[in-house]
């Protein structure tokens, strides 16, 4: 059972992703890994602008501040955010055409195990400026993940499982798809990297 945490009146249940109950559960989560599909847009800023996020069935998210560097993303469902510089080159690189393609990433997620809505404080916030997300009900616990499939500190909420399909897929069907794959070149490929020949 999970404690609750203190919460404003008839206001979302404010939790930790990193308390060590989170931690315990979203290791044991599911992995997911991300879709590689072009995004619309990508726009660096120049100047700093408000702009309301946006999910991919138009619903706005938040109301957030885009900076000097930072890069406001179009994804290919429509929906908008922003991202730093340093985030956006680690999510997204050159497709060779003026735009840009996600990288290969990885994350680990539960749904919400608290049956009600739910309040973090967002990774995309500062000291000086907190910044919080809240998810509903059937919202989804993120944790990405590095490549020695260690948790890294960027935790935050997806909408509901739907639009976390959106974006990712289960590592699992994909290594079953990649299982009954025709063997190319002459060798079996490794399911988590397909140009990489299984050991003998």
């Amino acid at each position: 059972m999970h404690e609750e945490m203190p919460r404003e009146e008839k206001g979302p249940l404010f939790i930790d992703l990193f308390s060590e109950e989170l931690e315990r559960d979203l290791k044991s989560g599911r992995v997911y890994a991300r879709k590689i599909e072009p995004i619309k847009r990508a726009e660096k800023v120049v100047e700093k602008v408000s702009l309301q996020t946006t999910l991919p069935d138009g619903t706005i998210e938040d109301e957030e501040e885009a900076e000097p560097g930072d890069w406001i993303i179009t994804g290919g469902a429509g929906e908008r955010f922003v991202e730093t510089d340093e985030k956006f080159h680690d999510l997204y690189g050159p497709d060779g055409k003026g735009s840009y393609l996600p990288r290969g990433r990885r994350i680990i997620a539960i749904p919400n195990p608290f049956g009600q809505s739910i309040r973090i404080s967002a990774p995309w916030g500062t000291p000086a400026k907190p910044a919080y997300q809240d998810g509903g009900n059937k919202a989804m616990l993120v944790a990405a993940l590095a490549g020695d499939g260690s948790m890294t500190s960027d935790r935050y909420i997806i909408g509901s499982e739907a639009l976390l399909l959106d974006n990712y897929v289960p590592v699992e069907e994909l290594k079953k798809k990649q299982a009954v794959r025709p063997i190319e070149r002459g060798h079996i490929s490794s399911p988590d990297n397909p140009s990489q020949p299984l050991a003998a």
